[in-house]
C-alpha cells in the first residue's frame, strides 16, 4: 500500500481518535483480524477482542479532558502516531503519552502496538 493511502487513512483514524471516537475508528480501520499489544504487555488478537478491551476500559472513563496529537509518520505500510491523553477515571486520573505503532495492509490496519508513558 502507497504512504499517500496510509497518510489519508492515518489522518482520518487519528482525527477520530481526537474527537473520543476511537471506537468508531476501530470499526472503520481496523481489521477483522488486527493484533494489538500494550508495549510488552496485554494482547488482542482480532477486532471483537479490541473493541470488547476498549469498551471494558471506556466504562471507566467519567470525562476526557483532552487529547492532544504531537506527530505522525507515515511510510508504505506502517504508521505512527504520538498523543497524550487526559483524561478521568473512576479509579483515578490517567495522564498518558502514547506512540500508536500501525501496520497496515489493504487499506486497514492489521497491527497495533502501543507504547505508554504515564
Amino acid at each position: 500500500m502507497s504512504a499517500t493511502v496510509v497518510k489519508t487513512n492515518v489522518e482520518q483514524l487519528d482525527n477520530l481518535v481526537l474527537q473520543g471516537k476511537i471506537l468508531d475508528g476501530v470499526q472503520r480501520f481496523f481489521a477483522d483480524n488486527v493484533h494489538t499489544q500494550e508495549g510488552n504487555g496485554s494482547k488482542t488478537s482480532n477486532k471483537a477482542e479490541t473493541i470488547k478491551k476498549l469498551e471494558g476500559f471506556f466504562e471507566g472513563v467519567t470525562a476526557v479532558n483532552s487529547i492532544v496529537l504531537h506527530s505522525q509518520t507515515v511510510g508504505d505500510d506502517f504508521s505512527m502516531s504520538e498523543f497524550t491523553f487526559d483524561l478521568a477515571h473512576k479509579d483515578g486520573p490517567i495522564l498518558w503519552n502514547e506512540v500508536l505503532r500501525r501496520k497496515w495492509a489493504g487499506g486497514k490496519v492489521v497491527d497495533e502496538r502501543y507504547y505508554t508513558a504515564s
